[in-house]
């Protein structure tokens, strides 16, 4: 049933999302219609952005919006709030966009990438986006320096920093100071190995939450204690779309 929410626009692709149960929640229907999937699909992929398929061009790989959606309401975000957010395997950015819109302007948010080709996609994509909402605001008007100045202000202020990072997720310490609070929410956007989840997973705040595929299936797990080893995990379905197709981890 996820493979039919396919659309010739983000609006219908969304729609369909949200008619055959992919996603369910207010905030995340509102920031997959903030953020189009065309600023973000690999280049001469554009005229199938809207397709519930993944999309891959060299190591620029980016999964279908029913895995999307999933993944988005299994993290059990919270709108407008000052919850940290990781996504290791950032890929092309597009998730990490759509978290930025749920979680507002209090919220931080940071994506690990290994490829460093990706990270410039992404970052490019990103500000693709982001000077596609300006021109949403503004209504494609030409304004003073000055008031455009201030919109583009309101802009940033109105949703988080995202920042992409080249380097590896498999490899950020959680004692040496580049994690030692924890994230709130992790997204696994590469294929990772089971043996190697707890490098991940230790990453985890208490009551924080984990999703990504891990060997054949999307995992979810929630950590339930302040010990590494206090976690609850379960398989929410077989991975079904090569998500994570560049395996990095």
């Amino acid at each position: 049933m996820a493979w039919r929410s396919s659309g010739t626009t983000n609006a219908e692709m969304v729609d369909k999302l949200k008619r055959f149960g992919v996603i369910s929640s207010d905030a995340i229907e509102s920031g997959f219609r903030k953020v189009d999937r065309k600023f973000f699909v690999p280049k001469g992929n554009e005229d199938m952005a809207h397709l519930d398929q993944p999309l891959k061009e060299g190591n620029v790989h980016i999964s279908a919006p029913h895995i999307y959606g999933s993944a988005l309401e299994a993290l059990e975000l919270i709108p407008n709030s000052p919850l940290s957010f990781l996504n290791v395997g950032s890929g092309t950015g597009y998730l990490s966009c759509i978290v930025a819109e749920v979680l507002g302007p209090r919220s931080l948010n940071y994506g690990v990438e290994v490829h460093e080709d990706v990270v410039e996609h992404s970052r490019a994509s990103i500000e693709k986006w982001k000077n596609a909402r300006e021109k949403q605001i503004t209504g494609g008007k030409r304004l003073s320096p000055t008031s455009a100045q201030a919109i583009k202000r309101a802009i940033n202020d109105a949703a988080p920093h995202i920042e992409i990072i080249h380097g590896n997720g498999l490899q950020i310490s959680a004692s040496s100071g580049e994690s030692v609070v924890g994230f709130d929410r992790i997204y696994i956007g590469a294929a990772v190995e089971r043996e190697n989840l707890p490098k991940i997973t230790k990453l985890l705040s208490p009551g924080g939450v984990l999703v990504g595929p891990v060997d054949d299936e999307l995992v979810k797990v929630v950590r339930i204690g302040r010990r590494a080893d206090g976690e609850s995990s379960q398989s929410m379905n077989d991975v079904d779309d090569n998500i994570g197709s560049n395996q990095a981890m």
